[in-house]
């Protein structure tokens, strides 16, 4: 299908999902909040490019994502979640470094040696807590697992992907950032930490391929044991068939040259023969070309604060503003601002 063909089946798609109220603002989006991640453009063509452009598929699924996330109370949870349990979440799922590689796509890690028997006691402990209907008295309800990683996800297409899309070192500038590369250190795992791992790799695997399609651009387990095979074959029939295609499985031997293809040393983690320090549950390390483009409103810091990340307009400038709660106090705290940005194309990626 030609590139203007793909353009009219997008219009067609964003039509369609608007006549379905799909478009509609979220509960607990306040005006100046951008769609970015929820209801652009940009997040309509992943639906489409996961369901190969087929409108019926993409809108099936569509329905599904938004249904579950406003059950689940996601948008307002973002600015509502108590920021220790954001950060509590993060050291669970591969989180972004703040680094990216050499098209721009920011690169995300974990080390699987924190999900150990303890972590994955603790993760189905809070998927068993109930969800609550209403965030009105969310300071004294926990949210849920699925409610927390939806809430990590949303700062992925909501923050992180925005912020990598204004970058202009970028080969496809005009083209925005919609996917990312994941690292995973694979060095310590083993047959029952593989089986432990069965019941979290299948619902995550559901939400991504539900809620976040088209997210993940290469999953790079990195430093396999020898026997990763046997173990892969207990692991894969938890995961989506879409997302396990996405992997690709380095030896210790293989991994450095293969991140190197494409990913600066600078940018590679140290447990991969690179320059970067990186320790599990991290907050993101700015690269000095996201430092240097971001206009801090502290000018002494040009770090990322813990917690979710949201972006407001402000005229031609966004804002990204720190949400979540501290001590049962919602936050609302400018971390720093984008200056003239310029709407990216989502149908360049059509090209």
């Amino acid at each position: 299908m030609m590139a203007t063909d793909n353009t009219a089946v997008l219009s067609k798609f964003n039509g369609l999902c608007a006549e379905h109220g799909l478009l509609d603002r979220r509960d607990g989006m306040e005006e100046s909040d951008r769609a970015d991640g929820i209801t652009d453009a940009t997040t309509l063509l992943r639906f489409l490019k996961a369901n190969r452009m087929d409108v019926s598929a993409a809108l099936k699924q569509f329905r599904e994502a938004t249904k579950f996330h406003c059950t689940k109370n996601v948008t307002q949870l973002y600015d509502l979640i108590n920021v220790d349990d954001f950060e509590d979440t993060r050291k669970l799922y591969p989180h972004w470094t703040g680094r990216r590689d050499s098209r721009g796509l920011p690169i995300f890690m974990i080390d699987v040696a924190h999900l150990d028997q303890e972590a994955i006691s603790h993760w189905r402990e809070t998927t068993e807590i109930s969800s609550h209907d209403s965030c009105a008295d969310i300071n004294n309800t926990r949210p849920d697992m699925a409610q927390r990683a939806c809430v990590l996800h949303d700062y992925i297409t909501r923050f992180v992907f925005p912020l990598c899309s204004a970058m202009h070192d970028r080969p496809q500038s005009p083209e925005p950032v919609s996917r990312s590369v994941y690292l995973i250190d694979a060095s310590s795992l083993g047959f029952k930490q593989a089986w432990d791992l069965r019941d979290f790799a299948r619902e995550i695997t559901w939400i991504l391929s539900t809620c976040y399609p088209e997210t993940i651009d290469r999953i790079h387990v990195c430093n396999a044991p020898t026997y990763f095979s046997q173990m892969w074959n207990i692991l894969k029939k938890f995961v989506d068939p879409v997302t396990a295609e996405k992997i690709v499985v380095l030896k210790s031997v293989d991994v450095y040259p293969v991140l190197n293809q494409s990913i600066h040393h600078d940018d590679i983690p140290t447990q991969f023969g690179g320059g970067f320090d990186f320790s599990n549950g991290m907050l993101p390390n700015l690269c000095p070309a996201i430092q240097y483009t971001l206009n801090w409103s502290d000018p002494s810091s040009t770090t990322l604060p813990p917690g979710p990340i949201k972006w407001k307009e402000n005229g031609d400038d966004r804002i990204a503003i720190a949400t979540g709660t501290v001590d049962g106090v919602q936050r609302a705290i400018k971390v720093a601002s984008l200056v003239g940005c310029d709407e990216k194309c989502p149908e360049a990626l059509f090209s």
